[in-house]
């Protein structure tokens, strides 16, 4: 086994330890009787899982939240990386958007959610917009600050030779506004799909969420957790999936930085 295999099985196993350390402490507190009697043990937690993934309203309820998020994401991202890349490439609507963009990204979305329920009702349209609105910051910033930080040399060096708009944009300015936009849009994921379900909950719109109040009013709390506990799965595996895209894209990147 290669010193890189052993460090990674390593880290593994670090990693499941800290996991059955956690399960473990869940228990014990639950067997202790601390928190109340409606908190499931980890054995009622896993088999309301295993229950879950044969049940199809379950995947239907996934499927939708999962679209739901996923089409915000991707406004998001795509409204984002364009006026990121605007507002940070110049430098006037660079110093006049801060104060706009300070107080979007600290105002709490899920405060709209009454006027956008009351403009597009409590359906899938809301729920898109609010993810929208909630994981385009990110994005819109990590963006911005990518486009400006140029180093002197090649700022320099585009103005010495006259390099045209379009080829500065993709041969210099995009480029280097790549790492941050994926650190972005990896961020935006998780948000996007914690938003999802959290406005499910509270507009009791189609997906996920709606299901976990449903659960917590039937007192079927071990489903309710396993329902928690696999979204937050989703949302791991998501961001995983991002990170390994995101390093093998930008490869030349990290090479630049060894």
């Amino acid at each position: 086994m290669t010193t890189a295999s052993a460090r990674g099985a390593w880290l593994l196993a670090q990693r499941i330890l800290a996991i059955a350390v956690l399960l473990g402490l869940w228990q014990a507190v639950v067997a202790s009787g601390v928190l109340p009697s409606m908190v499931p043990g980890v054995g009622a937690v896993a088999s309301a899982v295993a229950a879950s993934l044969v049940n199809p309203a379950f995947w239907q309820a996934l499927g939708m939240t999962l679209l739901a998020a996923l089409a915000g994401w991707l406004i998001a991202t795509v409204v984002g990386v364009v006026l990121g890349l605007l507002i940070g490439s110049i430098r006037f609507l660079d110093r006049s958007t801060s104060i706009l963009i300070d107080f979007g990204r600290s105002f709490p979305v899920l405060a709209l959610m009454p006027v956008v329920i009351m403009l597009l009702g409590s359906n899938s349209r809301m729920e898109i917009v609010v993810v929208a609105l909630s994981a385009l910051w990110p994005i819109l910033i990590q963006t911005s600050y990518g486009a400006r930080r140029q180093e002197a040399a090649v700022a320099d060096t585009v103005a010495v030779f006259r390099i045209p708009p379009m080829l500065r944009f993709r041969r210099v300015l995009l480029p280097g506004a790549m790492p941050f936009i994926a650190t972005g849009v990896r961020i935006s994921s998780a948000i996007s799909i914690l938003v999802a379900v959290g406005v499910e909950v509270i507009s009791q719109a189609p997906g996920i969420g709606r299901q976990i109040t449903l659960m917590q009013q039937n007192a079927s709390w071990d489903l309710a957790f396993a329902y928690l506990l696999f979204t937050g799965f989703v949302g791991w595996t998501l961001a995983v999936l991002l990170q390994r895209l995101e390093t093998r894209a930008l490869t030349w990147k990290r090479q630049t930085d060894d």
